[in-house]
């Protein structure tokens, strides 16, 4: 991968020193190619979904074809692009993932979109002013939003009631949190494992990342090149400390417990809390064993400040573009209203179009939580970061060392610090 960037990086500093490309208008008929990730979908509402997009598409600008490229495996669709880039094969757009924009943004591969915007007036504020800024760098804007979400706790309301405890509501603790989990926990008789967990927890860093920020502590500097002094400072190891322990004191299943069981703990009962986004309100609804009404959810506990981390999709022109006018047309109609409320209706995410976003504050009982958190969220390293990827690897394996390797916290978190580092460039 690094290989691959420094090639790009190579190539773009030859392309920057061309003209650019200026938006013209062909006047005839113009084919425009779009990456997205992920194969053709079985999803009944998804086809639907893109077939109403592709119609109204159509009856606006007819002489405008569409084309999507979908790139099976979100593993897949940056190594895949990044390559097609290097060969001058690149579509016209992309889809922008939050956890990897910084690779597109930093290796100078999207063509800035504010030119387009300001000579129009484009309205920029009808979007959530922290979700349209995961693709700002100054007055740049290198993508319009799609949807988004801030990473929430999902609670079983029927395990909540069934022993007797109030509902976790906005503001609470980490104590009353650590609490809730030992109240939520069940023994099971001859067995060390338990028939009911408090919480799960996922060893990834979109899961656990919002720990450190609550605490004062963080994976790397604001600046984003120095890891050494930041994750293993005193408040980023009183974070992994309390989520760890929490595994350990059997309060969750262990990582090798979660991986092998094959079924979603939350939904069969088995765990009381659960970290997720919104795109877990879409398996609620069609869960055989729990229904939306059985799920609450609520802010994560706090610490010292109340903070979470929000994850996005939105639409980019690639610097090579063919036709930029007439991409920045089909990315305005992706992010504007007509698409945006039929997305929104999916419920994989919220609409980063506030008002839309509003029109369904009450199309469940989810919703009004997430909407009054959308303050609290911040983008993922991976939008300012482009070894992000890279970080979030090291950061896996250092809760593994943890947790399977039983390594002291400071030590794993120093010697992941150190190796971080090395990723993101500073010495």
């Amino acid at each position: 991968m690094r290989r691959l960037l420094l090639v790009i990086g190579i190539f773009w500093i030859v392309a920057g020193c061309a003209s650019p490309t200026q938006p013209t208008d062909s006047g005839g008929a113009v084919t425009l190619h779009l990456a997205d990730w992920g194969g053709a979908s079985a999803d009944t509402n998804m086809n639907r979904f893109q077939q109403e997009v592709d119609a109204e598409w159509a009856r606006i600008h007819p002489n405008i074809r569409i084309e999507l490229e979908h790139i099976p495996g979100s593993g897949e669709y940056v190594p895949k692009l990044l390559t097609s880039i290097v060969a001058h094969t690149e579509p016209d757009m992309v889809s922008l993932d939050a956890s990897s924009a910084a690779i597109f943004i930093e290796n100078n591969a999207l063509k800035d979109l504010a030119p387009f915007a300001k000579a129009e007036s484009f309205d920029e504020g009808v979007y959530y002013p922290n979700v349209l800024g995961l693709a700002k760098r100054g007055d740049q804007l290198f993508a319009l939003p799609a949807d988004f979400t801030p990473m929430m706790l999902y609670y079983n309301k029927r395990l909540f009631d069934k022993a007797g405890i109030p509902y976790p509501s906005d503001g609470w603790t980490w104590e009353e949190f650590l609490q809730t989990c030992r109240k939520l926990t069940i023994a099971s008789a001859g067995s060390h494992r338990p028939s009911q967990y408090g919480f799960i927890f996922d060893n990834w860093m979109p899961g656990w990342i919002m720990w450190l920020w609550q605490a004062g502590g963080d994976v790397l500097s604001p600046d984003g090149k120095r890891s050494v002094g930041y994750l293993d400072s005193t408040e980023a190891a009183n974070a992994v400390r309390f989520f760890t322990d929490i595994v350990k004191e059997r309060l969750a299943p262990s990582l090798s417990e979660t991986a092998s069981q094959g079924v979603d703990l939350f939904s069969a009962g088995k765990v009381a809390m659960k970290i997720s986004g919104h795109w877990s309100i879409v398996g609620f609804k069609a869960s055989e064993t729990i229904h939306l009404e059985d799920v609450g959810v609520v802010s994560l506990p706090r610490k010292k400040k109340r903070i979470t981390v929000m994850y996005e999709m939105g639409y980019a022109m690639t610097r090579g573009c063919k036709h930029p006018k007439e991409a920045w047309e089909y990315i305005k109609f992706l992010s504007g209203a007509f698409v945006q409320r039929k997305r929104a209706e999916l419920g994989i995410g919220i609409s980063a179009h506030r008002a839309i976003a509003e029109e369904r504050r009450h199309t469940n009982p989810l919703e009004p939580v997430f909407l009054d958190n959308v303050q609290y969220a911040v983008p993922p390293w991976g939008a300012r970061v482009e070894n992000y990827a890279q970080v979030e690897d090291i950061g896996k394996e250092m809760v593994d060392e943890i947790l399977i390797g039983n390594k002291p916290v400071e030590l794993a978190l120093h010697e992941a610090a150190k190796r971080i580092q090395a990723e993101v460039g500073t010495p």
